[in-house]
């Protein structure tokens, strides 16, 4: 059964840290080179990780994932690898559009094809593609801005 609570720092920032760095190199992987992984301990400032209410998910005792947001929008979405494909970034973003208002927006880059069918598969459509530069670094990435009107 898998359990969702409310990030505690102390707790939870070497796991999501770690979670983060494993699974945002496969996120990058179509998208963009190398070079433009940061590590979440590097990046979390500069991409405003604290500006958002963050809950962790756990699986017997192990975090298998996080979630956070804020007002009307999905801004961090990320499951450790050895999980994909066990329905918990489902679970995650079922459990993040009980908390916030709708619509409701996230922004995925556009050859994040698990992650574009997650969403899709939730109701989330394509509002718009959009450039933009990852934080850090001096490169260009296309994205989705997808959203969920319900």
């Amino acid at each position: 059964m898998l359990s969702i609570r409310e990030y505690v720092h102390q707790l939870d920032w070497d796991n999501i840290c770690k979670i983060h760095d494993k699974a945002r190199i496969l996120e990058l992987e179509e998208s963009a080179p190398k070079e433009a992984f940061i590590p979440l301990i590097e990046c979390y400032k500069e991409e405003k990780l604290f500006d958002s209410i963050i809950f962790v998910a756990e699986q017997n005792n192990e975090t298998v994932g996080f979630v956070a947001f804020c007002n009307q929008e999905i801004t961090w979405l990320y499951i450790d690898p050895k999980f994909f494909s066990k329905g918990y970034g489902k679970q995650l973003i079922n459990f993040a559009l009980r908390k916030v208002v709708k619509p409701v927006r996230v922004t995925v880059l556009t050859n994040n094809v698990r992650a574009i069918s997650l969403y899709k598969g939730l109701g989330f459509t394509v509002e718009k593609k959009q450039q933009g530069k990852i934080p850090l670094t001096n490169i260009e990435v296309a994205s989705l801005r997808m959203v969920l009107n319900e």
